[in-house]
């Protein structure tokens, strides 16, 4: 279960702090953009692992997200935000990441302002249950037919040229 008091970094439109809010206020409140991470990882076939969202989750339910999605907390930069969510939410550490590109993302109940990281990796994943109901990897193609994707994993597919 997502923690609604955990400390966000708000930011204006040039993605510069200009304070802190918590999970529930940030979800909640639109005039609040706050600092996220997109991870993209690809196996050596080049399909792209995806996740299905756990029906715990606060926001998009059962949807499918990149790889590894999470918020950047109080103290950390995108890069720190990045390492941990994937130990966090996949078990995976020690791949080396690609920085893409930072960007805005308007959703119906919130704005993030997502950095966008891509690697490889073929080894296993573990998952918290809470988190990710389960992983699928996907060849570009496989992805276009997909209807129930976030809208930052949406944008982030746009940013990559793999969805239209």
């Amino acid at each position: 279960m997502d923690v609604q008091d955990e400390q966000f970094i708000v930011v204006n439109e040039k993605d510069e702090v200009v304070g802190y809010k918590t999970r529930y206020e940030c979800h909640h409140d639109r005039s609040l953009i706050h600092r996220a991470i997109n991870i993209a990882l690809f196996n050596a076939k080049g399909q792209l692992v995806m996740q299905k969202r756990s029906i715990q989750k606060d926001l998009y339910p059962g949807y499918y997200a990149l790889s590894c999605t999470g918020h950047v907390s109080k103290g950390e930069t995108y890069e720190e935000a990045a390492v941990r969510e994937l130990w966090e939410e996949m078990g995976v550490s020690h791949i080396e990441l690609k920085r893409i590109d930072t960007f805005l993302v308007p959703a119906k109940d919130e704005v993030e302002m997502i950095t966008l990281f891509t690697g490889i990796y073929d080894g296993n994943y573990s998952y918290p249950s809470d988190e990710v109901e389960s992983i699928h990897y996907f060849f570009s193609q496989e992805i276009q037919k997909l209807n129930n994707i976030t809208p930052c994993s949406k944008k982030s597919l746009q940013i990559m040229k793999i969805l239209l």
